[in-house]
C-alpha cells in the first residue's frame, strides 16, 4: 500500500506493481479531493471576468492550480491554441501554467469543429508514422493510403479520387518525366544548361555570320568564300564583308568609302582607287 498526504485527506493506493495505474489513481483522488474542497465556491474567470461557480469550471488532472477559465472561454483558448501554435502544444490557459492538455482533455473542452480539427492532426501524424503510409496531394482530397512498393514502385494512384502520387517527391506526379528528369528541370540546371548552349550558339554563329547593315534588314549572312564584296539574299543591299561599308558609297567615292580600319581603306592601298 502507498500513503499519499493531501492538505487534510489521505489517499491509500494499492501497489500493484503498475505504476502508471497507480499514479491514475492518486491523479483521480486528488482531483476528486480539489472537487470537494471547491464546492459551494465560486470564483471569476480570468479572461471574461464572469462568476462561474468553481465545479463549472474546466478543470485539468496535471493541474496544480485552481480552475481559473469558464468553458465558453477555455474552449475558445484551445481554439486559437490550434490555429496559432502546434496541435501538440495546447497548454492550460492558467497564469504562468505549462500544463499540455491531453486529447480526451481537447475532446472534453474544445467545440465539435475544433476537436474534429485537432483530431484530424493527430490521426495524421499517427499515420505519418509509418513509413509505407502516403497521403493524396490532390487539392481539396483528404485521403490517404498505404504503398507498400516503397520507392521501387514511385507512383501510387489514390484510391478516392485517382490522382497519381510521384512516392519519391511526395508530390503530384510529374507526367512525361522520369524522376531524374523532374531533378534536372526543377534544380534549375536544365535551364542553365539550355543558357550555356545558347550562348555558345550564338558565339558560333558571330564568328561564321554578319547581320545585314542594310536598314532594318540585320538578316545573318554567312560568307563561304569568295571576295568580300557582299550582296543580302534577302534585301539585296550591297557591303563591304570586312566593314560592312555601303558598296554604294564605295562606287561614288572609291576605297576611301571603306572605315579607316578596313584593310580595303585607300591609306592601306595606296595605290587602288577601287577595289
Amino acid at each position: 500500500m502507498t500513503l499519499v498526504e493531501e492538505d487534510e485527506f489521505q489517499i491509500l493506493v494499492e501497489d500493484s506493481g503498475n505504476e502508471d495505474a497507480s499514479f491514475q489513481r492518486v491523479n483521480a483522488a486528488r482531483g476528486k479531493q480539489a472537487q470537494q474542497r471547491s464546492q459551494a465556491r465560486e470564483l471569476e474567470c480570468i479572461v471574461c471576468g464572469e462568476t462561474v461557480p468553481t465545479p463549472d469550471l474546466p478543470y485539468l488532472v496535471s493541474c496544480t492550480h485552481e480552475p481559473q477559465t469558464c468553458r465558453d472561454c477555455f474552449a475558445a483558448w484551445i481554439g486559437s491554441e490550434l490555429e496559432n501554435k502546434d496541435w501538440q502544444s495546447i497548454k492550460c490557459p492558467g497564469s504562468d501554467c505549462r500544463v499540455i492538455l491531453a486529447h480526451e482533455e481537447v475532446k472534453q473542452y474544445a467545440t465539435k469543429e475544433v476537436f474534429e480539427k485537432f483530431d484530424s492532426y493527430a490521426v495524421r501524424a499517427a499515420l505519418g508514422d509509418d513509413p509505407n503510409f502516403r497521403w493524396c496531394r490532390a487539392q481539396g482530397c483528404n485521403s490517404g493510403q498505404v504503398h507498400l512498393s516503397g520507392e521501387d514502385s514511385n507512383i501510387f494512384r489514390c484510391v478516392a479520387c485517382g490522382h497519381r502520387v510521384c512516392v519519391i517527391h511526395n508530390d503530384t506526379f510529374h507526367e512525361g518525366e522520369t524522376c531524374q528528369e523532374f531533378d534536372y528541370r526543377t534544380s534549375g540546371q536544365k535551364e542553365r544548361d539550355q543558357r550555356k548552349q545558347e550562348e555558345a550558339s550564338e558565339r558560333a554563329i558571330g564568328k561564321l555570320t554578319k547581320k545585314c547593315p542594310g536598314k532594318g534588314c540585320s538578316f545573318n549572312i554567312q560568307k563561304n568564300g569568295g571576295c568580300d564584296h557582299m550582296t543580302c539574299s534577302r534585301c539585296h543591299y550591297e557591303f563591304c564583308w570586312e566593314c560592312l561599308a555601303d558598296y554604294n558609297k564605295i562606287r561614288r567615292r572609291g576605297n576611301g568609302a571603306h572605315k579607316r580600319s578596313c584593310k580595303y581603306h585607300s591609306d592601306r592601298m595606296p595605290d587602288l582607287d577601287t577595289e
